[in-house]
């Protein structure tokens, strides 16, 4: 079984803080949190169209540090 990144809990700390009552997540709304741009997120996470899962961009975001 894989082992979570050594970030994840806080960073999906961060995003419950940031995004109350929220369990999906614009691409918009990711790009505004992490400070970068839309066409950053696209191209640093390739995620799929739509709205992304908290997990989703806490994994993805400790994965890149």
């Amino acid at each position: 079984m894989p082992r979570e990144k050594a970030d994840y809990r806080d960073l999906l700390e961060r995003l419950d803080v940031a995004f109350p009552n929220k369990e999906m997540l614009t691409k918009t709304e990711v790009a505004e949190w992490l400070g970068v741009g839309r066409a950053t997120i696209n191209r640093r996470y390739g995620w799929p169209r739509g709205k992304v899962t908290k997990t989703q961009v806490a994994r993805a975001v400790a994965s890149s540090r």
